[in-house]
């Protein structure tokens, strides 16, 4: 089977490479060959040039190009355009292969965004239907957009994570064509747009940096992973004149009082100064 498989791969690649070179020594001979000559020809006659001895030399070295007198120039060119056209289907090939390369790791990744999802929610990750469509009422729900900030907040005060949008909290793939279409430029982009708006005017724009988006098409639909990164600092999310302070727990995010806030970030930084003289 091996051994088969082998035999198959070496005459595809064979069958390649000899298809490039014959394109290039067919290009190199039978083209750049005959108007060579006739460039070099202009080149040495420039003064006398007249349109009827322009297109005499023209059919006068084209054929002379492809006489036995030339027979070295043309052994040269036919040399080069093989090599031409085998450095062509080398390119090729790698194109091929890397593109194959990229659509294995696509399909590895689904697969592994397909894993987590089914494995549910926990303290690190968490599924959103939408970040502002409503599923329920089947309309435009801004206050959906609240949620969305406070998770992202409350995993930048805990210990990062990720956060799916267009995913139920049950593993449903629901995707963002609703998203989409609220919006003023109804795709991805105008979707990233609206998510770091949301997350620059309530979080802060200095914050942005520490989340990545990423779109993947997923059973069809097109879902939003967005990759959040632990802060240093305390995180506090601004919305609609409510400052608050959240961390997650389990699977939930929750807010925390001023007291609760205050000994929540002492008691963070204590542990990470203790970590710090440990590592020293």
């Amino acid at each position: 089977m091996n051994s088969n498989k082998y035999n198959s791969t070496f005459w595809l690649n064979t069958r390649v490479f000899l298809t490039h070179s014959v394109i290039g020594i067919v290009i190199f001979y039978f083209l750049i060959h005959p108007f060579t000559m006739v460039i070099y020809w202009v080149e040495l006659n420039k003064p006398n040039i007249t349109i009827a001895t322009f297109f005499d030399a023209i059919f006068n070295k084209i054929g002379a190009a492809f006489s036995l007198e030339k027979a070295g120039m043309s052994g040269a060119f036919i040399v080069l355009g093989a090599l031409c056209g085998l450095g062509s289907g080398i390119y090729y090939k790698n194109i091929i292969r890397k593109n194959k390369q990229i659509l294995q790791q696509e399909g590895l990744i689904k697969r592994d965004i397909l894993s987590i999802i089914k494995n549910g929610e926990n303290d690190m990750m968490e599924l959103k239907a939408s970040l502002r469509y409503d599923f329920n009422k089947k309309e435009i729900n801004r206050n959906l957009e609240e949620v969305i900030v406070k998770t992202i907040g409350g995993f930048m005060n805990t210990n990062g994570g990720r956060l799916f949008i267009g995913v139920s909290d049950k593993g449903e793939i629901l995707g963002l064509k609703n998203d989409y279409l609220s919006l003023m430029k109804k795709d991805k982009d105008g979707f990233e747009l609206k998510l770091f708006q949301l997350i620059s005017n309530s979080i802060g724009p200095e914050y942005c940096s520490s989340i990545h988006a990423y779109f993947y098409e997923i059973e069809g639909n097109e879902i939003c992973v967005l990759d959040i990164s632990k802060s240093t600092e305390p995180v506090y999310v601004s919305y609609k004149q409510n400052i608050t302070f959240y961390i997650r727990t389990g699977n939930s995010t929750q807010p925390l009082s001023v007291k609760e806030a205050v000994n929540y970030i002492s008691n963070t930084k204590a542990e990470t100064s203790g970590l710090n003289i440990f590592k020293s």
